[in-house]
């Protein structure tokens, strides 16, 4: 699965690109057993799907898809975001500040993979930390698209030092307790983004 995921995460594997157990065994040395388990993992996190008469391929979202994961986004980690920061010295904030250093340590480490992997976690453990019941029920749920969404943010354009930064502020913008400014940041974090995404993708012919 790391193999997989570090082939996506480089531009190696790209968006649309069809994926077969064969090729993909042989090139890695395993059991097709073994590629067949991997691929089925990643199909059900979202990084590939599996389309009827077609196979397998690299999931190909559209403009529309990763926007509308963002707009779902900012609405729902702003909500996290807000209660996570009515208690600043809480287990909730400790737990993100956490998963921040554990991201950072990835991203120093160069491990594109374990780049992707805390990134997510980091906003799962956003969620989490807002003790709200309903969140953390509607995490599992939309947890493939937003993992979709990361990976291919990462795979556009890899830029360990914006990353660090941007969840660095992140996370002290929430510690701050500023409701206005928390707003501002969660959309600015998401919803900016994701529109960077759609256009560099946009000027890769055949990419979208």
């Amino acid at each position: 699965m790391d193999a997989i995921r570090r082939a996506l995460l480089s531009g190696e594997l790209v968006p649309g690109q069809r994926v077969k157990e064969a090729p993909l065994a042989d090139a890695l040395g395993v059991s097709r057993p073994t590629i067949r388990e991997a691929i089925h993992q990643l199909i059900h996190e979202g990084s590939l799907v599996q389309e009827p008469y077609k196979g397998i391929r690299v999931a190909k979202p559209s403009p529309q898809d990763l926007l509308g994961v963002a707009e779902v986004r900012v609405a729902l980690e702003t909500l996290a975001a807000l209660n996570l920061a009515k208690n600043p010295d809480g287990e909730g904030m400790t737990r993100l500040r956490q998963a921040l250093q554990t991201h950072l340590d990835a991203l120093d480490s160069g491990d594109v993979v374990k780049a992707d992997l805390t990134h997510l976690e980091l906003h799962r453990t956003l969620w989490e930390g807002a003790e709200n019941p309903m969140l953390t029920r509607i995490w599992p749920l939309v947890e493939s698209q937003i993992r979709m969404a990361m990976s291919l943010d990462q795979a556009t354009r890899s830029d360990p030092a914006r990353d660090a930064d941007l969840h660095v502020r992140l996370v002290d913008v929430i510690a701050s307790g500023d409701e206005d400014r928390i707003v501002a940041e969660v959309r600015e974090h998401i919803a900016r983004s994701a529109n960077e995404v759609v256009k560099l993708i946009e000027r890769q012919p055949g990419q979208l």
